[in-house]
Formats: C-alpha cells, sequence, structure tokens
C-alpha cells in the first residue's frame, strides 16, 4: 500500500510519516518530558532510538523480549519450559498461543511471561463478557489500549479479530516503539496518529489501526470505544492523569463501555507519590465484572532460583461495566 501522507487537520496517517513525527518531536527535538509524564518514567524511561537505515531501537522498562538467534535460542529453552510450565492451568485456547507465536516471529523475538499476561488477560476479558453479558468479539467494533509495551496486545488483538479497530495510546517517546512494531506485523494496513479534534469521527471510521499520543489523551473524550485496557501501566501515572482517563473514558459514546484494569495494588513514585488502585475514580453505579488479585500477575518465571519470584507487589485486576 502507498504509504503517502495524509492531512485532514493535522493528523498524519503512514507509518513512515508517523515513525518520522514522532522521532522529530520526542527524540531528535527532545527538550523535556511532557506534563503527563510521571516521576516514574522521567526517572526509568531510558529508551534509545536512532535513525540510520531504518529506526533502531532499544527500549526500557515496558516489556521483556529477547532477539531471535542462534545463540538466543539455546538461551531461551529454560524460559520457554518454564513459562509452559508456569501459564499450562489457564488454559489459554490454541489458537491464541498460535496468535502470539506470529506476533512473536514477525517481531524477530523469543516469548516472554509479558507475552503471556498479555493474551491470557485478553482471553479473561472475552470469556468474562460473553458468559456475563452475551458480549462477543464480534460486537465489538473499537478497542483501546493504554499503555501496550511494544504494541503487543494491539496487535495481537489485530491478528485475532480483525475486524476491531485498536487505539493504541501511549507516551510520545513510546509510542514510536508501538508503531515500529505495529509496522512490523501489519505492513500493508494504513494506520493513523490522531492529533487534532478537526474531523476525529471521519477518520476513526475510515482507521483500522489509530494511534494517539499520551500527550494528547483528552482526544479520547467522546470515541466510540467498546473496552478500554489498561495492563500495569496506570501504576506509573500520576493520580490525576489515572483520574482523567477513566473521566474520558465514561464519555464513549458506546455505552455502556467496559474498562479493563490490571495494576498494583498501590505503587509509589520515586518522587513520594502514592498511586493506590483502591483510589481511582470508580463509581457505585458501575458494573462490576471481575475483581480480584489477578492470578496470574502475582508471580513470574525466573531462570535462576528461586525459578518463580514474587512481583515488587500485589496486582489487582478489575472488568468494570461504566455508566
Amino acid at each position: 500500500m502507498d504509504n503517502k501522507k495524509l492531512f485532514i487537520g493535522q493528523n498524519i496517517s503512514g507509518y513512515k510519516h508517523i515513525l518520522d513525527y514522532l522521532y522529530d518531536r520526542y527524540y531528535k527535538n527532545f527538550t523535556e518530558h511532557s506534563d503527563v509524564t510521571s516521576a516514574y518514567w522521567k526517572t526509568i524511561g531510558k529508551q534509545e532510538v536512532s535513525k540510520k537505515n531504518g529506526y533502531q531501537v532499544k527500549g526500557h522498562a515496558f516489556g521483556s523480549y529477547r532477539n531471535k538467534s542462534l545463540i538466543n535460542q539455546l538461551k531461551h529453552i529454560p524460559m520457554k519450559i518454564l513459562l509452559s510450565y508456569h501459564f499450562r492451568k489457564y488454559h489459554i485456547p490454541k489458537k491464541f498461543l498460535q496468535a502470539q507465536e506470529t506476533i512473536l516471529n514477525r517481531y524477530g523475538v523469543y516469548g516472554s511471561v509479558d507475552s503471556y499476561k498479555q493474551i491470557l488477560s485478553y482471553h479473561t476479558i472475552l470469556k468474562t463478557l460473553d458468559n456475563k453479558d452475551k458480549v462477543t468479539p464480534e460486537k465489538l467494533s473499537s478497542i483501546c489500549i493504554i499503555g501496550d509495551g511494544y504494541g503487543f496486545l494491539a496487535n495481537f488483538i489485530k491478528l485475532v479479530h480483525p475486524d476491531i479497530r485498536v487505539i493504541s495510546v501511549n507516551l510520545g517517546r513510546t509510542l514510536l516503539f508501538d508503531v515500529l512494531y505495529s509496522e512490523k506485523c501489519f505492513p500493508d494496513v494504513n494506520p493513523l496518529l490522531l492529533i487534532t479534534e478537526e474531523n476525529k469521527d471521519l477518520q476513526l471510521s475510515t482507521s483500522r489501526i489509530v494511534f494517539i499520543e499520551a500527550e494528547n489523551y483528552s482526544l479520547l473524550e467522546n470515541l466510540n470505544v467498546d473496552l478500554f485496557i489498561n495492563i500495569a501501566s496506570m501504576q506509573e501515572m500520576n493520580p490525576e492523569v489515572i483520574n482523567e482517563y477513566i473521566k474520558y473514558m465514561r464519555t464513549s459514546k458506546k455505552s455502556p463501555c467496559y474498562f479493563y484494569c490490571c495494576n498494583r495494588v498501590e505503587k509509589e513514585l520515586p518522587d513520594g507519590t502514592l498511586i493506590e488502585f483502591k483510589n481511582y475514580i470508580w463509581e457505585n453505579s458501575d458494573n462490576v465484572l471481575i475483581d480480584e488479585l489477578c492470578p496470574w500477575y502475582q508471580e513470574y518465571p525466573s531462570v535462576r532460583p528461586p525459578f518463580f519470584r514474587s512481583y515488587d507487589g500485589p496486582v489487582q485486576h478489575r472488568l468494570t461495566k461504566l455508566h
């Protein structure tokens, strides 16, 4: 497909032009972090991006994957065994495991606990929506993922349910990774970077893969979104930003819409800010379909003893019908 740049307002389409825009804004001309960047990402975020014969990238703290090579293939064998053992009791559908392998092959990396956790969350969401509300994937037209490491979950959803529009929201510096890895998976799709309110609905109606910078997250207001997903990134946002996200979710033109949130029960950011799951702006009128400590997110496999280690704190997950 022709990767030409199309403008309606300031919106940009095409992988090349989106990548160039994000690189220029958040790397080449980067001076300081945006207002929506928490102390966590100001301290931990050490992404490396260079533009030489294409984009060369190295991420940090938003996913752990090992690049494919002969040496790494041997190194990956113990982890592959541990991952299979660790997740076997959750009975992930075979087609999901095959789709996971397809995405990882397109990325050129081996599987990790991150990819397993994401597909398990998605599988659980779908089972719960079907069992409790008779909502099947065919009834979901648009899913928004907030904070998707390397775009894995968005690309996975797009592969298993191609008719669903996926919207990925991330800090601009990290969003470049989402775009780059989406191109590896779906090079023939013409994606959209949504920047302006002007003609927003028109653009979304014709775009199947959409990106939004977290710096522009107010664009989520009044979108047609059936399901919002956040896995382990709201615990790295400032409280006021978390609450703004949820406020925008409640304005979705799809009524009701759903929100799946899987995050630490509490976490202290480097500047001392305490993030508490219970203090997100949940409403008593919301219909809660899942609310428990996330069973598969309490410990993770390690190739060094002890072979299963606890995360830094308990992780809660909740699936809520927002009203």
